[in-house]
């Protein structure tokens, strides 16, 4: 009887235990996208997936998607304050909209997390318990050094739109490339300087010139784009083409090939890093590209936020990791690639461990310009 009370108790002791950790805080998280985007879709793809998959958490994520509008951010951000969400988290337009977002999350003591989009600019950042971003100049840094390494000069640059933070970003660190390696960029004093002031027409230095167009991010305006230019510079006017993302240099490929050229014969480089382009470069369509996972910006804010709900302490402001493929180390790095939408592909390569996801592994960078 004496053996059968104390096994009760043990049973007892342990329905108690399991049953205190069985039932994590419910947490309200309100995430704003400042557009419809296969990208700003992935990554609350991943973070509910995550957040699905994870017994310690239990969180109802709800998503606004705007349409590029400051006023809808606005507007979605004071509802998520106004109801009382635990998080918000917000991929954001402008950056005196961005302060008047933190403003109220901070006025109504709410953790505001910032995405993809740089908001060093406001003087309120430090304010934000977070941002994910990828360094865009660093993306386009990468692409820079494999054009001016294999000897590309005469360089049609398709940025997304001309100007905007990111485009821009990425169209400094390609030039910067070629000022690492002492190649002349004549008149300009820096690349900052060139990637501000851009040029028209095809214009540079013997060991670099640039044609400046826009495709809008978009396949279909990127294709008429190069189209255009290839009508006014002919065949022999530019031997490369820098596409800041896969969309982009896919028209650009096309518009090649649709004018009785070879894409093999010229220089070709780009961003974003998508599934297609890995394909692109193994065979031999493409010379290089940026993985850059969208997936791996929703898998950060899912550890910021268990971590912030934890009152555990994590790294605040980061840059995800890049990684650059060429025709020489493709095969190499293949299984390490991130996929860019793909979240049960993500999943299964985080689960089988042959892809960084912690963001406490030194392949994040720390961001800086938040916290001074």
């Amino acid at each position: 009887m004496k053996k059968l009370s104390v096994l009760l108790m043990v049973v007892i002791m342990l329905f108690a235990f399991t049953g205190a950790h069985a039932a994590p805080e419910p947490k309200t998280i309100g995430f704003y996208a400042d557009n419809v985007d296969s990208y700003y879709a992935a990554i609350t793809d991943v973070l509910k997936a995550l957040a699905e998959k994870d017994p310690d958490v239990d969180w109802t994520i709800d998503v606004i998607t705007g349409t590029g509008s400051a006023a809808e951010q606005l507007n979605a951000v004071q509802n998520f304050v106004t109801t009382g969400y635990d998080a918000i988290c917000v991929i954001q337009n402008n950056a005196q909209t961005n302060s008047e977002c933190i403003q109220m999350a901070v006025d109504a003591g709410i953790p505001y997390f910032g995405m993809t989009h740089s908001f060093a600019s406001v003087a309120n950042a430090k304010d934000a318990v977070g941002w994910i971003g990828f360094n865009f100049v660093n993306e386009g840094y990468y692409a820079g050094v494999d054009a001016a390494e294999k000897g590309a000069k005469k360089i049609v640059n398709v940025e997304g739109v001309l100007g905007q933070g990111s485009a821009a970003a990425q169209s400094l660190g390609f030039i910067q490339a070629y000022v690492d390696a002492d190649k002349d960029i004549g008149a300009f004093e820096s690349a900052e300087a060139w990637a501000a002031e851009k040029n028209s027409g095809m214009a540079g230095t013997d060991d670099l010139m640039l044609y400046w167009t826009s495709g809008g991010w978009m396949k279909d305006s990127a294709k008429t784009a190069m189209a255009n230019i290839i009508t006014e510079l002919g065949p022999d006017g530019f031997d490369g083409v820098y596409g800041q993302n896969t969309p982009m240099l896919e028209g650009i490929v096309e518009a090649i090939e649709e004018a009785g050229l070879d894409p093999a014969d010229y220089w070709l480089g780009g961003g974003n890093g998508r599934e297609i382009t890995w394909e692109w470069v193994r065979d031999g369509v493409t010379d290089c590209d940026v993985n850059q996972s969208a997936l791996l910006e929703g898998d950060a804010l899912y550890q910021m936020l268990k971590a912030y709900f934890a009152g555990e302490p994590y790294r605040q402001y980061i840059h995800p990791y890049l990684t650059a493929l060429d025709t020489e180390n493709i095969n190499e790095i293949w299984d390490s690639l991130v996929p860019f939408t793909d979240v049960e592909a993500y999943l299964a390569k985080r689960e089988a461990g042959t892809i960084v996801y912690d963001i406490n592994d030194p392949l994040f960078a720390d961001a800086v310009g938040y916290t001074e």
